[in-house]
């Protein structure tokens, strides 16, 4: 065979070769992505200024750097700094002692560890099912709406938010110790029923003190959550935690005590598609005091999203929003319960960028008790 076939073999071979390799996933692998999230107030709350401070505001909500990647073909790991609210210079005290003397500053810097955990996928990627297990710091599993990521909420707050009182049914269950981050381990069954259709089943244990915060006794919090698709675009769910923590029964600590909490939600579509998106859910549990008082909450949220037609407006999409908030904090008490009731309008840049104007106001049950209403805004991107 002629030099020059031999030679012509080998160079195909090894293009051969060096596009197979070049197809296949090298680990480890990160992607880096973002989101940010500028916010303005301005509310007639001059009622509970002692509380909720200054009738208006602009600040930072959300500033967050995110690292998602791939160790190897089933471990995955995502970590989330934020910074988030800025700095109240009023509440930052300085404190100097000792020889040599030594300064410490407390107070509220703003800067917070969200998520930070760890998966491992003890099942093939191509099988219908996956068995994971997750270990660090993620949000509790309990409240649909909690659980929905914030890069695209309808109504910007999941609560109350700064300049209302933090009575919201998500600030009543997130006091109570249900909601929000903690630091545990969870186990996590994923079954594919079609292409759009999943069941879900978690089972979680964590310190029960809250985001970043080591435990302070010897017991430990639980949750569990599943959900299932009904069809395409209708989910419905349900969770139940029990919460562990140190509360003072009379004049003793209680280190035993446990408060619990479950919920069932349902929704239609995601955040962002277009049409309808729909959330509901009803929350209820107890405080985390000793007289375990019952609480319980109702939300509900609806919003249209709009597609333009052309391609290179700058108006990307209009989606008009409502959500209608009722808390209770002691269903054995009268008139204390608050209604937050939102209406929004969202006007997209783009896909990733959003500015969304919102009318707010909070009610409350008992007469003498002043409302507050105004106006909130925010400015989103995420990348």
């Amino acid at each position: 065979m002629p030099i020059r076939y031999v030679v012509a073999h080998a160079l195909a071979g090894l293009l051969l070769v060096a596009s197979r390799v070049s197809g296949q996933t090298s680990y480890p692998n990160v992607k880096m992505s973002g989101q940010l999230q500028e916010q303005f107030f301005y509310f007639d709350n001059e009622d509970y200024a002692a509380t909720v401070g200054p009738k208006t505001n602009v600040f930072t909500r959300r500033a967050r750097i995110e690292a998602r990647g791939q160790i190897s073909e089933n471990v995955a790991v995502f970590i989330q700094p934020s910074f988030e609210g800025g700095r109240n210079l009023s509440g930052v005290v300085t404190t100097c002692s000792g020889t040599p003397l030594i300064c410490r500053t407390s107070g509220r810097s703003g800067l917070r560890l969200r998520n930070a955990w760890i998966d491992v996928r003890f099942s093939p990627a191509a099988s219908r099912g996956a068995l994971y297990l997750r270990a660090g710091q993620e949000k509790r599993p309990y409240s649909r709406y909690e659980l929905t990521p914030a890069i695209n909420l309808p109504s910007i707050e999941r609560g109350a938010g700064q300049g209302l009182l933090a009575r919201a049914s998500n600030d009543l269950f997130a006091t109570a110790g249900f909601l929000a981050h903690d630091v545990g381990a969870s186990v996590r069954y994923e079954y594919k029923l079609d292409d759009t259709r999943l069941i879900t089943l978690k089972v979680g244990a964590y310190n029960g003190q809250g985001e970043s915060v080591n435990d302070v006794n010897t017991k430990k919090s639980f949750g569990a959550r599943g959900t299932v698709g009904l069809i395409s675009k209708l989910d419905v769910g349900a969770s139940w935690f029990a919460h562990d923590a140190i509360v003072t029964v009379g004049i003793a600590p209680d280190s035993g005590f446990t408060n619990y909490a479950f919920d069932i939600d349902a929704s239609w579509g995601k955040p962002g598609d277009e049409g309808l998106y729909a959330l509901a859910e009803y929350l209820h549990g107890n405080d985390a005091t000793a007289s375990k008082f019952t609480i319980h909450g109702i939300q509900a949220l609806a919003a249209y999203h709009v597609r333009m037609k052309s391609p290179t407006s700058w108006l990307y999409a209009v989606e008009p929003a409502f959500r209608i908030d009722i808390a209770d904090p002691n269903t054995d008490a009268d008139d204390d319960r608050v209604t937050t009731l939102t209406g929004v309008l969202g006007i997209y840049l783009s896909s990733r960028a959003q500015l969304r104007v919102a009318y707010e106001r909070q009610s409350f049950q008992g007469d003498v008790t002043p409302s507050i209403s105004g106006v909130r805004s925010a400015l989103t991107v995420n990348f």
